[in-house]
This record gives structure tokens, C-alpha cells and sequence, in this order.
């Protein structure tokens, strides 16, 4: 078994039904290209399509999460902050967004 295998078989089951169809639409892709079959083209091309949005939706929600993880982390070092130093510090922090931009 090599890494890679290893990494598909720890990713959420979403996205390995995201993976399959995408393999399984190139190959249906291909098959109705040599076939000169203008459905199976379109089903692979769905089944593609299909995978891709379930692989988009998967990472989306992964950094969703890492989002929140890091909101959550971030609120509660600034509560452990005493009241004059939380407000310098978020004073600072909207002084360097709005030379930012």
C-alpha cells in the first residue's frame, strides 16, 4: 500500500465518492470518445462535474472548520487579555486593516 493509498483511505467519505466519480467520469469520458458515443460523453462529463462540486463542498466545510477553529482560539487568548491591553491590542489590529487595504 503506498502513501497515497493510505492518505484516500483517511480522507472523509465524501470525498472519495468525490474522487471515484471523477475517475469513473474521465473513463466514461474516454470510453464515449473512442466509442464516438455522445451520451456516455455527457454522463462522464456529469459524473465529473458531480465529483467536483462533492471535492469543492468537502474543502469548503474543512476550512470552515479551520476557520471557527481558529476564531475560537483567538477569543479566548483575547479574553485571558486584561481590559486595557485587549483594547490596545484591538486597537492595533484595526490600525494594520485599515493601512492594509
Amino acid at each position: 500500500m503506498t502513501i497515497r493509498n493510505l492518505r484516500l483511505l483517511q480522507e472523509p467519505p465524501d470525498e472519495q465518492l468525490g474522487l471515484g466519480l471523477v475517475a469513473a467520469g474521465v473513463v466514461a469520458s474516454l470510453l464515449g470518445a473512442l466509442a464516438r458515443s455522445r451520451m456516455l460523453r455527457l454522463v462522464g462529463l456529469l459524473a465529473s462535474l458531480a465529483g467536483v462540486a462533492m471535492l469543492v463542498r468537502g474543502r469548503l466545510e474543512q476550512r470552515e472548520e479551520q476557520i471557527l477553529s481558529a476564531e475560537e482560539r483567538i477569543r479566548s487568548e483575547l479574553d485571558d487579555l486584561d481590559p486595557v491591553a485587549r483594547a490596545r491590542l484591538l486597537a492595533d489590529l484595526a490600525d494594520s486593516e485599515l493601512s492594509s487595504d
